[in-house]
């Protein structure tokens, strides 16, 4: 059975589950199409023709290439994926016995970031809240505390914007931000962080992933195009002598070079795709303020970092309680 979703400004009928608590109206068109295909043949092959995208570290990650009929993305080892010219229509194969958990989280996650970045939209590798009708963003690579700084104020009474995939409108002033995912991927600490939600009246709800993280599930927000108020880069600091959060924003030029650090998707081969994605980063750098974050970090964490992030960026500690 396939469910109808609203998710990164795209209206997604998918035979997979995204886990994503945003129904898109029955009567509204459908702009992807997710199908579950065949099983793949498992290979460590690259997939046929031009290549665009190709991560490889210790193992090779995932790849993907242009062909005459669309579009291949190879996820080695889990599953294939053919894309229409179009980018309206993805079928998928998993390998034999892979975990259907894990399907959805690369689904939701770095396929829905390909089509994004191959129709030229401005993607950053980012979570978010809502604080008083904005949005702050948490950029970064993984394991940088993105996702745990946007719990910790969702803890505070912000709402969930995204998790890990920020789609923007730069055509925007200043830029605004889609609704995306409604669960928060931790690698750890979720049990300890959901325990910051008490003023909620119950601690929210925990499931595991299909990577092995453990994904809780905030309050929404539900306003489309907020307004990004702030960007802020995590630098956790786990020494015994760090107690206090220091916050610098970044001029447009060191902001730009900070932000081309994190792209959502690694191994980008394609020149003309780069391109695009840099003229966008250029732009939120020149037009949105970006902080670089020292924080003291946990578990357990400090009860006051939401608000002292909240404070060092202009955005009052104040505005997030009972948003």
């Amino acid at each position: 059975m396939s469910e109808l979703t609203r998710v990164y400004g795209l209206t997604v009928r998918s035979e997979i589950p995204l886990h994503v608590r945003r129904p898109a109206p029955v009567v509204a068109p459908v702009d992807l199409e997710l199908v579950l295909g065949a099983p793949a043949v498992r290979t460590d092959a690259m997939p046929p023709g031009r290549v665009l995208l190709d991560l490889r570290g210790n193992t090779h990650y995932y790849a993907a290439t242009a062909v005459d009929d669309g579009f291949r993305l190879r996820f080695f080892g889990s599953c294939d994926v053919e894309l229409d010219p179009g980018l309206t229509r993805a079928t998928v194969h998993p390998a034999p016995g892979l975990d259907p958990d894990l399907l959805s989280v690369l689904v939701s996650g770095t396929l829905l970031a390909f089509v994004l970045a191959m129709r030229g939209k401005p993607v950053l590798h980012a979570s978010a809240v809502e604080v008083d009708g904005a949005a702050l963003a948490f950029v970064g690579a993984s394991g940088m505390g993105k996702s745990t700084m946007a719990t910790l104020l969702c803890a505070d009474g912000a709402r969930l914007v995204t998790d890990d995939v920020l789609l923007l409108d730069t055509t925007a002033s200043p830029p605004t931000c889609s609704l995306g995912a409604t669960e928060l991927r931790l690698r750890k600490g979720a049990d300890d962080l959901s325990e910051r939600f008490a003023h909620a009246g119950s601690a929210p709800q925990l499931r595991t992933t299909g990577d092995a993280r453990q994904a809780l599930a905030a309050v929404p927000a539900t306003t489309e195009d907020l307004p990004l108020a702030a960007l802020v880069v995590p630098v956790p600091d786990r020494s015994p002598e760090r107690h206090t959060t220091e916050i610098t924003r970044l001029s447009p030029t060191e902001a730009l070079l900070i932000l081309s650090r994190f792209p959502r998707l690694l191994g980008w081969q394609d020149a003309s795709v780069r391109r695009t994605a840099f003229h966008h980063l250029a732009d939120v750098a020149d037009r949105v303020p970006v902080h670089a974050a020292v924080l003291p970090w946990g578990p357990p964490f400090p009860e006051t970092l939401a608000a002292d992030v909240l404070h060092a960026t202009g955005l009052r500690a104040e505005q997030c309680a009972g948003v």
